[in-house]
């Protein structure tokens, strides 16, 4: 057995941090090479390799789906989401779409496609944002609206810089929170929430997670792990994690992004290739809190595939 971790050809530094941390993990239970993504990949491969994509690709290239999708072709195992996963929730409006359907609460809301706005749009207060973008990208100041006026306008100017629909929901004043789910089966385990607290940014930044939030105040950014919560909402927010992880067929590691209203728990987002950069990335945060660190992470979400390729053997 051999791990693959597969990586962007020229990584931005925390990918890069990540690709080494996780390969230094996978050195440690067996024979591990790092191989950027090209047309050359395809032919490196044995039946025998266990491929660990942290390759992201460009805007709107969709890669992380792809690459699974020819994982699942080769009949390579992988760790991570299959195919169907990523491309569900590479898009946030298909994602909501999916998780209404099984009875998971989202913010109500409506998508405009350049031309229509497809269904009714709420009361506000409104937040405005690309429909396929991630790591904060087009969530800016403009993007919470105070009116329906105002978030068609910010919609359509949206659409124009991103060349992508744009998703308009109603907006929750609530705590934000992240859950991550790792494992598989019967080793399924939902990680404890973590809240994700504005009240120290200065006077005049938003208060949600915005790109220049991101970057410009993740150090005034307060990170509370386990979130503060009642045990009963507590309770829900896990139940609602785990049930989305199994609606979205995931595999391994998966991260479900919420906000509250009135003690109700929402899905805003689910990240189907979560960050594993052991700085700053919020899954590792959660490790931490149960007093484990990231080479038991590694270690546990990679389980399932190597336990399915020796049942291949």
């Amino acid at each position: 057995m051999r791990f693959i971790v597969v990586k962007d050809l020229s990584p931005e530094a925390a990918r890069a941090r990540t690709v080494r941390a996780v390969a230094d993990v996978l050195k440690k239970v067996g024979k591990t090479e790092i191989l950027s993504f090209d047309a050359s990949l395809i032919k490196r491969l044995t039946k025998d390799d266990v491929i660990f994509n942290l390759a992201i690709g460009k805007r709107h290239d969709f890669l992380q789906g792809t690459i699974s999708a020819i994982m699942e072709g080769l009949g390579n195992e992988f760790v991570g989401s299959p195919a169907y996963t990523h491309y569900v929730c590479l898009d946030k409006f298909t994602t909501k779409s999916l998780l209404n359907s099984y009875g998971i609460p989202t913010p109500a809301g409506t998508l405009f496609d350049g031309s229509y706005f497809v269904g009714d749009i709420p009361a506000p207060p409104l937040i405005v944002k690309p429909v396929a973008e991630g790591s904060g990208i087009g969530v800016e100041s403009d993007s919470l609206c105070d009116s329906i006026e105002m978030a068609k306008k910010v919609a359509k100017k949206k659409f124009e810089e991103f060349k992508e629909p744009i998703i308009i929901e109603k907006y929750l004043d609530g705590a934000e929170l992240t859950v991550g789910v790792i494992g598989f089966g019967s080793e399924l385990k939902v990680l404890p929430s973590l809240e994700i607290d504005f009240s120290n940014l200065p006077k005049g930044v938003e208060r949600f997670y915005s790109k220049r939030v991101k970057e410009e105040y993740a150090s005034q950014t307060i990170y509370r792990c386990p979130a503060l919560l009642s045990e009963k909402v507590q309770r829900e927010v896990l139940d609602i994690a785990k049930k989305t992880f199994e609606v979205t067929k995931a595999r391994d590691y998966l991260r479900i992004d919420m906000r509250l209203d009135k003690d109700q728990p929402y899905v805003i987002e689910v990240n189907s290739m979560p960050g594993l950069d052991p700085q700053n990335s919020d899954i590792p945060k959660m490790i931490k809190a149960m007093s484990k660190d990231y080479e038991w992470l590694i270690k546990y979400v990679i389980k399932r595939a190597i336990q399915s390729l020796e049942v291949q053997e």
